[in-house]
């Protein structure tokens, strides 16, 4: 039941974001009483909390099977990397709040710098680890065999190459920008129909200039 708790929240709140989010009707969907959660979370915000962490979780391995699946080639895998961040962002639109503007949900983010900030942490390093593969995989134009786990990622090492740094960067802001705009198609825009009916034309355009710039980074 704690489960089930769990992932109705993370189904809910990718629906209708964490202000909206009602954890009683949670307890409605699965008849059991409030106490229930409180007895294991704590209250509404520590399950939101830990909802944070397990999404996320989520979130970095789904990217990783999705290039998992892509073809064996340096460009196909980090497009599907690209890819699968920009639709799970549309899929999961609730959650940007939470993950990419913490002052949305200032007790939410409490809670999970003082409960979860290591775990959270480790999974933000274990992406921006894989990234950095895909991206070198690309200069390099090889596909390497090397499997990173959460814990256990080689920093060090990421932080002497500039080149990939600058790359993982424009790739990280430029998809954000873009989960931005799928989350909520963009309230100002959002009834230009110019503007959306090009919409999917204008990802693969950004696509292919973020794989390109990753393939040219070689040169510098």
């Amino acid at each position: 039941m704690r489960d089930k708790v769990l992932f109705t929240t993370i189904d809910d709140v990718s629906r209708v974001g964490p202000s909206t989010f009602n954890v009683k009707l949670v307890c409605e969907a699965l008849d059991v009483s409030y106490s229930l959660i409180n007895h294991h979370f704590g209250s509404r915000d520590e399950l939101l909390a830990e909802a944070t962490v397990l999404t996320y979780a989520m979130y970095v391995e789904e990217l990783w099977q999705n290039v998992s699946l892509a073809e064996t080639t340096p460009e196909a895998r980090l497009e599907a990397w690209i890819r699968a961040s920009i639709a799970w962002s549309e899929r999961m639109s609730g959650w940007g709040a939470v993950l990419n503007y913490p002052t949305a949900s200032l007790d939410v983010t409490h809670f999970v710098r003082e409960k979860y900030l290591a775990e959270m942490t480790e999974w933000g390093e274990l992406n921006l680890g894989r990234l950095f593969l895909l991206v070198r995989d690309v200069r390099l134009g090889t596909v390497s065999g090397v499997q990173l786990v959460r814990g256990l990622v080689p920093k060090s090492a990421m932080l002497t190459s500039l080149a990939e740094q600058q790359v993982m960067a424009s790739i990280g802001w430029s998809i954000l920008g873009v989960s931005v705009w799928t989350a909520g198609r963009h309230l100002p825009s959002a009834d230009i129909p110019e503007a959306n009916v090009i919409f999917d034309e204008l990802v693969d355009y950004h696509v292919v200039r973020l794989i390109s710039e990753a393939r040219g980074a070689l040169e510098q």
